[in-house]
């Protein structure tokens, strides 16, 4: 076998591997619920639990215990970077693949179906990230943590849609990042 053949065998298998909890076969199944943590230290966050785990820090941050939340929306930061990043890497390898006049018909077809999935999980981890970055930057805020909230809160104003909006992430996001600086009100 050709060098290309096996290196897109093993980007096909590799990916395969990434992405199998994704993928149901035969009978279509009852979705299941989340679990729902029962604390804060319990298990790694995956596909299935983020968006309990995110609302259990939007509680503990509502009821003021920022210790909590913080370490909730680090721990989903985390995982909703690594996806993004892990999915750029994906989405790479597969416009290579894709791009290979060798590459056979039936394998462009496939994997431009996990890239209409992948184009799925983009916005929801991408907003996901925007969010739990903004909360980050607003606790660290509130504990006076001006370097850290700077970070999170200009990491949002990259990413978050531009909107002058009172109620916008990204007026909300300004507002307390300029806050830092100490510039309320200067641009």
């Amino acid at each position: 076998m050709t060098k290309s053949i096996l290196k897109n065998i093993l980007n096909i298998l590799i990916i395969l591997t990434l992405f199998s909890p994704c993928i149901s076969f035969g009978a279509e199944k009852k979705p299941k619920k989340p679990p729902v943590p029962a604390t804060t230290q319990e298990g790694a966050i995956t596909d299935a639990n983020i968006t309990v785990y995110v609302k259990k820090a939007d509680e503990l941050l509502k009821k003021g215990d920022l210790d909590s939340s913080s370490r909730i929306y680090q721990k989903a930061y985390v995982y909703t970077k690594e996806v993004l990043i892990t999915v750029k890497l994906v989405q790479t390898q597969y416009e290579k693949i894709i791009n290979d006049p060798s590459t056979a018909q039936n394998d462009r077809e496939e994997i431009m179906l996990k890239q209409k999935r992948m184009k799925q999980i983009v916005p929801k981890y991408s907003s996901i990230k925007e969010s739990t970055s903004y909360n980050l930057g607003y606790i660290y805020a509130k504990k006076g943590d001006s370097e850290r909230a700077r970070k999170y809160l200009s990491e949002v104003l990259e990413t978050a849609p531009f909107s002058l909006e009172t109620n916008s992430l990204w007026v909300k996001t300004k507002t307390l990042l300029l806050s830092q600086y100490g510039l309320e009100g200067e641009f």
